[in-house]
């Protein structure tokens, strides 16, 4: 059976639509799903689809003849670079984050189709078996993910300041913050860690500094974590103007895992004098 080439050139663009449209949701927002599956299982099953597609498209054009001669390549170039600007997008999604291992994912489900059907190791048809096959799998280890899949967060208050008033001696802090969000949880709080944050300041990005976290367990099973300056610690290039806006991104660990990379909106500076 024949299908139209524009078609299947539609079908591409509307795929990599959605993919974007996808991304683009906040995690905070990201509708939860009784079928959970392996993140990483999911990356792949998205991008071996998106290969078979990017195949099919460069193989029925006409346009570029080394494109038409080369489309097994072709399509899993494509699809990586696909993945590779998609992780970028998600790095300005507020509580999504960029991952590399995300990517390897993508390239791993490009890469098993390109083997399928570059060499002909099984018949097309069983294609989709081998995708059943791979969800089977993601459903059989999203029980080892489900740490990762039930911490749920919320901010209660997110605060930032200079403090701009005079003092005896030198002042090496002027900036303040208070992140303070409520995790649900039913895991000891001592299992839970906070790192790698980071305050991007107008054009500037501060990284790789000292900051406090407080944490404490409450009756209804929520972990409430307060996460503030640390008062020796310099943020700020005083030789610059001051920032009129802060955003905040870090990193929430689980017995001693990465879990989830959290991001905050950019927050309007406050100036205390």
């Amino acid at each position: 059976m024949n299908i139209n080439p524009k078609l299947i050139h539609t079908g591409l663009a509307l795929y990599c639509i959605a993919i974007f449209a996808l991304s683009s949701i906040p995690g905070d927002n990201f509708p939860e799903v009784d079928f959970k599956l392996s993140d990483k299982i999911v990356h792949v099953i998205i991008y071996s689809i998106l290969y078979i597609l990017f195949f099919y498209s460069l193989k029925n054009q006409r346009k570029n003849v080394k494109l038409h001669e080369h489309s097994f390549e072709f399509a899993l170039l494509f699809t990586a670079l696909y993945g590779l600007t998609d992780e970028i997008h998600q790095y300005f999604v507020p509580a999504r984050s960029c991952e590399i291992y995300d990517w390897f994912a993508d390239i791993a489900g490009a890469t098993i189709v390109y083997a399928v059907m570059k060499f002909n190791l099984f018949r097309i048809r069983n294609l989709s078996l081998i995708l059943i096959c791979v969800v089977a799998g993601g459903c059989s280890s999203s029980g080892g993910n489900l740490q990762k899949e039930t911490v749920k967060y919320s901010f209660t208050e997110l605060d930032t300041w200079l403090n701009l008033m005079p003092v005896t001696g030198e002042q090496d802090n002027v900036l303040g913050f208070l992140l303070s969000m409520n995790l649900e949880t039913e895991n000891n709080p001592d299992n839970f860690e906070i790192k790698n944050l980071k305050i991007f300041l107008n054009n500037d990005t501060v990284a790789n500094k000292k900051f406090k976290v407080e944490k404490y367990g409450t009756a209804d099973r929520t972990l409430k974590i307060n996460i503030t300056q640390s008062p020796d610690e310099m943020y700020l290039d005083k030789s610059l103007d001051w920032p009129e806006t802060a955003g905040f991104e870090f990193s929430l660990y689980q017995n001693s895992k990465k879990i989830k990379t959290i991001k905050t909106p950019n927050l309007k500076i406050l100036k205390v004098y």
